[in-house]
């Protein structure tokens, strides 16, 4: 192999360290300090994007909790709220039924009151036609007319049998 014979080994050999040197150098003083920046530019990236998320994840925690004692306490006051609207809905339910009855009692006092004025009216009614049919009854058996005295004797006899009997319950 011609590379290493003898004569020429040397000298290559020379050169190919002068070389390696200069390369070396040349890299170390040129492109060292780039690489080297931009090397130091992205590690500087890196950190502050993984710092960046650390961030948003512990202000993500942290949101995340305030929306669960939110959550909670927007639950508690829905229950709160429920259970007020149920309370009034069972007052006003009580109430309305407070009122019906006193409805219903009031409209059962008066149609009782007049039930007991259309009964006295009734009475009245027929205790005319009672004394009226009596009268007329007692002329047409005598065939004659009455005197004053004896139509009064006779309504009030008539009166008094009306008066006496016990009047019949309806219902």
């Amino acid at each position: 192999m011609p590379q290493f014979d003898q004569t020429f080994f040397s000298s290559l050999t020379f050169w190919s360290v002068l070389s390696f040197i200069l390369m070396l150098l040349i890299v170390r003083r040129y492109l060292l300090p780039s690489l080297t920046k931009v090397l130091d530019e992205r590690r500087r990236k890196v950190m502050g994007d993984i710092e960046a998320a650390e961030k948003a994840r512990k202000e993500s925690e942290r949101l995340l909790e305030e929306h669960r004692q939110l959550l909670a306490q927007a639950k508690g006051q829905a229950d709160a709220i429920l259970h007020q609207a149920e309370e009034m809905a069972r007052v006003i339910r009580e109430e309305k039924q407070r009122e019906t009855l006193v409805e219903v009692d009031n409209r059962l006092k008066k149609a009782e009151a007049q039930i007991k004025s259309d009964i006295e009216r009734v009475r009245n009614e027929l205790k005319k036609e009672t004394v009226s049919l009596v009268v007329r009854g007692v002329e047409s058996v005598l065939e004659e007319s009455l005197s004053e005295s004896q139509k009064m004797m006779f309504i009030n006899r008539a009166i008094r049998a009306v008066d006496t009997r016990e009047p019949k319950k309806v219902g």
